[in-house]
């Protein structure tokens, strides 16, 4: 089984820390977000992987070039082809079996388990769900006896629902109701077709999760990850080197970065500078930042400090623009 990292995202909603970066590039305490695929990937010996490029291409391809225990091959789009037309179009790459994976998601989706749920159901794709409270951002999944029965992207519910956590394992012969060259969504045109053709397990997820959406699940991911990732990082050439302080509130802080001023919990990113009037309490600095003042529950980038204080809010997730200031003093 061989694996496809859809990378091909503009992460607008990250605007503008993706302006000049794809999304799957942006630093999760210390590491780009899509070096936690690989991680995952290496730990189950999937080492054939394909990635789906759209938005800067270049700098994902310069990046996992130093992936040197990955066979690596590259299906770059002219125009965007969403998620399912995006693998459609590296469909030569692929093997009869086949993992998707989002390049902007972190999960520890036990792969070796879900594949050995597909094959034992016999299903045409077997999509991994989870619990969320926030459903209204995501597909939900009805399902009964370990099989899809209906599924709604986005619907206008709330409570508790599973949903559609965007990690499948799909036969190569699915990729045959998707036309070639035509935008296509997984979600939205190929799983209803499935649907009413076959059928499409689910493998039940009751870990890790995030889809790394918004400010608010960046910051989070940031903090989940300060200590690590749940599997050994993939080797990269490129890689730069970061240290863990303190004891109680740790801080991840690269070699490259200067800190005078006091941090704790904080992730401070290569190059970065947190000066002598500085106090930050868990805070994501990314990189380049200098930081003056005092922040706390902060994504600092540059001249802008983004608040991420309410991670309770919803609606409050979707207007974090409106906290940017170019004061950090």
């Amino acid at each position: 089984m061989n694996a496809v990292i859809l990378c091909g995202g503009f992460g607008k909603r990250l605007a503008p820390l993706t302006n000049d970066l794809p999304k799957p590039m942006l630093s999760v305490a210390g590491r780009p977000m899509l070096d936690y695929c690989f991680a995952q990937l290496g730990y189950y010996g999937i080492t054939d992987v394909t990635l789906t490029l759209a938005y800067l291409p270049e700098k994902i391809i310069d990046w996992t070039k130093g992936y040197s225990d990955f066979n690596l091959s590259y299906s770059v789009e002219e125009l965007p082809l969403g998620t399912a037309g995006g693998v459609k179009n590296a469909e030569k790459n692929l093997s009869d079996v086949f993992v998707v994976v989002s390049g902007d998601g972190l999960n520890n989706i036990d792969l070796d388990q879900m594949y050995q749920t597909h094959v034992k159901n016999g299903a045409d794709v077997t999509m991994a769900i989870t619990q969320s409270f926030t459903p209204w951002l995501y597909g939900v999944v009805e399902h009964e006896d370990g099989y899809v029965k209906q599924f709604f992207e986005k619907p206008n519910v709330s409570g508790k629902r599973w949903i559609n956590t965007g990690v499948y394992i799909v036969n190569k012969y699915v990729l045959d109701f998707v036309q070639k060259d035509v935008m296509t969504d997984f979600s939205k045109d190929l799983f209803p077709l499935v649907l009413n053709n076959g059928r499409i397990a689910v493998y039940e997820h009751d870990g890790y999760w995030s889809d790394i959406g918004d400010f608010a699940s960046y910051y989070k991911a940031n903090m989940d990850m300060i200590k690590g990732g749940f599997y050994r990082a993939a080797k990269n050439e490129h890689q730069t080197s970061f240290d863990l302080f303190g004891s109680m509130d740790i801080s991840l802080v690269a070699h490259s970065a200067s800190v005078v001023g006091r941090i704790s919990g904080c992730v401070v990113g290569e190059r970065a500078r947190v000066t002598s009037s500085a106090v930050l309490d868990r805070c994501v600095v990314l990189d380049g930042s200098v930081v003056k003042g005092r922040h706390s529950d902060c994504i600092i980038s540059g001249n802008m400090v983004i608040d991420v204080s309410d991670l309770h809010s919803p609606l409050k997730n979707k207007n974090f623009k409106k906290s940017f200031t170019t004061d950090t003093k």
